[in-house]
């Protein structure tokens, strides 16, 4: 298979991968009863309205667009998401792709500074660690690194908050107005970028480690330092071998930051970005805001996978060879 024929493929199922995802949390939501409707049922029995139950019911139903039969609210929402017409807030009445950008703001304003200094940091203190001759500093760093990964993020979030937080006059308590891009709001969210930044630069260390002891091991590397070559550019040599496999763990870290840390930071330091938004639809039961904060998730999972797959094929000469030998 040719290397185009494999990224076409690697396209299509990185679509259909995003269709199913959005389409489970669809199902869970349309399929589960609404506890609204609880409620609302049993706010009326106890103010002696138990009469107007079913038509309050059904008014609430149909304000919010769910008197449709569910298989044709799937092919109207499919349609919509595909358009980019994600709907409205239930609880806010705002456009769903404004709140999802919004959140995806202050998201990135952490996140991305916390992953680029985590991995370089990582990946470099990982490599020199491999190499490096005096036991005590390799496990010393070692030793960082498994507390790093071993302790939880909410755990830390929460001794900042009750422990540090306080005694720093210049740390804000809250999120300033006027945005995150600041002084101020860069501060705020320094510790949630630090704390994505400890959690990349652990699982970096560790792999950047083990491949480095592994490759310094290699031929070209015994060669390398022979003839007297540096021990930085002796790494350099291995980082650039060893890129493939660096790079993919890079990429599943940051789904995995995704998944749970962004939205434990979110919970605790009380950021408003795509972890806490989803957070409160999913509390309102708000179906438009929890389908397009799914939809923007299910596109970064999937996406890094499949940017994943393309720098291999792209890097790798063994991935979509055909395979046949040319005369």
């Amino acid at each position: 298979m040719s290397r185009i024929r494999t990224l076409l493929s690697h396209s299509i199922f990185a679509v259909l991968g995003v269709y199913a995802v959005v389409s489970l949390a669809f199902a869970l939501i349309a399929l589960t009863p609404d506890p609204g409707e609880a409620f609302l049922a049993h706010t009326l029995a106890r103010h002696g309205q138990g009469d107007q139950i079913e038509a309050e019911i059904q008014a609430y139903r149909a304000a919010r667009n769910l008197d449709a039969p569910v298989a044709v609210r799937y092919v109207r929402w499919l349609v919509d998401i595909t358009v980019l017409d994600w709907g409205r807030s239930l609880e806010t009445g705002r456009p769903v792709l404004s709140m999802v950008r919004d959140g995806l703001t202050y998201t990135f304003a952490y996140v991305v500074p916390g992953i680029l200094v985590g991995t370089i940091g990582g990946i470099w203190a990982g490599l020199m660690s491999a190499s490096e001759d005096r036991t005590r500093s390799r496990r010393g760093l070692s030793v960082l690194s498994y507390v790093a990964f071993g302790v939880p993020s909410f755990w830390v979030a929460a001794v900042f908050l009750i422990a540090v937080a306080p005694s720093l006059s210049w740390f804000p308590d809250r999120l300033p107005a006027s945005g995150p891009f600041t002084p101020d709001g860069a501060l705020f969210l320094f510790p949630a970028a630090l704390l994505v930044g400890v959690n990349v630069f652990a699982g970096q260390f560790r792999y950047a480690q083990s491949k480095g002891r592994e490759y310094l091991k290699a031929d070209f590397v015994r060669q390398h330092r022979a003839i007297g070559i540096s021990r930085p550019r002796v790494m350099w040599y291995i980082l650039r071998v060893a890129a493939v496999p660096l790079l993919a763990v890079s990429l599943a870290d940051l789904i995995a930051i995704l998944v749970v840390t962004v939205f434990v930071v979110e919970f605790v330091f009380n950021v408003p970005g795509i972890g806490l938004l989803t957070y409160g639809a999913i509390s309102d039961r708000d179906m438009p805001v929890v389908l397009g904060a799914t939809m923007v998730v299910a596109l970064t999972g999937i996406g890094v996978n499949f940017l994943q797959e393309v720098v291999n094929t792209l890097l790798d000469p063994r991935i979509g060879d055909d395979g046949g030998s040319h005369d």
